[in-house]
């Protein structure tokens, strides 16, 4: 069972919601989905295990045709239509040998679509994440270009709605270890122009940069080069890293992050160790608030959400 690119979208990869998280020792960056809370509903929806390769799309998802019938399954603000019927995120739908996926624009500036029975792709250094910075992992460690097939395998669960909710609010975060945590708080930021799988710079008002001692980098940290303007630091960054680190986006929020598009604006608020630890236990929480359904053909009315 293959599918057809017929339109690549502006960036998108094979990805893994869990990435290469053993091999940073060895200087591997983690990589893997750039959210990878919503990578892993997607998954959930059309009943794959949450390591399961899937699609991330980037700002303009691709156009796909689908050899073989398929559950799939988008999560993220993204429009999307299949055969021109909209397909809702959030749940997953069957669709029949022939029928065209076309992703567009949304409000988000990522969204995963995740195919029942997974993608097949070689797993490197225990994932099958593309690595685009080295090119390997996905496919041929590159993003998707038309004319492109993809493999899956064959769903054996049932579909899925998702019932539960998303983090709202301020971008939570816990202190760094250097001096301008309340830099962050006090002021209020928009994402920048330049925003990829590393990183996204924040526009705002300027931070005390610098740089200081080479150090490890978690995911989210937020770094302060010396022009002063904020990263936070996401799937694909550096293993070490020499500019002070301030913060740390939590767990829970950093795919928000990840999310944003050049002009999104955006304000931190401050929490605990424990705090952040209790937002990461109910976001996982959230991911199990499914409803299982028969997910119509989608030459059905029900598949355009009559059933609602």
């Amino acid at each position: 069972m293959s599918i057809e690119v017929v339109e690549p979208g502006s960036l998108t990869t094979v990805q893994d919601p869990l990435g290469r998280r053993e091999w940073r020792h060895v200087g591997v960056p983690t990589g893997g989905a750039a959210d990878p809370w919503i990578a892993r509903l997607a998954n959930r929806l059309v009943g794959n295990p949450d390591g399961a390769p899937l699609l991330e799309l980037t700002v303009i998802g691709p156009a796909l045709r689908f050899t073989a019938s398929a559950l799939v399954a988008l999560v993220g603000d993204m429009a999307a239509t299949l055969d021109g019927l909209p397909l809702t995120p959030g749940t997953a739908r069957t669709v029949r040998a022939g029928a065209q996926l076309r992703i567009g624009e949304g409000r988000d500036a990522r969204a995963y679509l995740a195919i029942g029975g997974g993608l097949e792709a070689e797993a490197l250094l225990g994932s099958a994440a593309t690595d685009l910075r080295s090119g390997f992992g996905g496919l041929d460690g590159r993003a998707l270009r038309a004319g492109d097939r993809l493999t899956h395998g064959l769903a054996t669960g049932p579909a899925f709605r998702w019932l539960g909710a998303g983090s709202t609010g301020p971008i939570r975060i816990v202190a760094g270890t250097h001096p301008g945590f309340e830099g962050l708080i006090d002021a209020t930021w928009h994402a920048g122009q330049e925003a990829d799988r590393t990183g996204v710079r924040l526009d705002g008002p300027s931070l005390e940069g610098g740089e200081v001692a080479s150090m490890g980098l978690p995911l989210g940290a937020i770094q302060v080069p010396p022009d002063g303007r904020p990263i936070v630091m996401l799937a694909d960054r550096p293993v070490t890293g020499g500019y002070p680190v301030p913060a740390v986006v939590i767990a829970a929020d950093v795919g928000r992050v990840a999310r944003l598009r050049p002009g999104d604006k955006l304000r931190f608020a401050s929490v605990s160790l424990d705090e952040a630890r209790s937002a990461m236990r109910r976001a996982t929480e959230e991911l199990a608030a499914l409803e299982a359904l028969d997910a119509p053909g989608d030459d059905e009315l029900g598949w355009a959400g009559a059933h609602r």
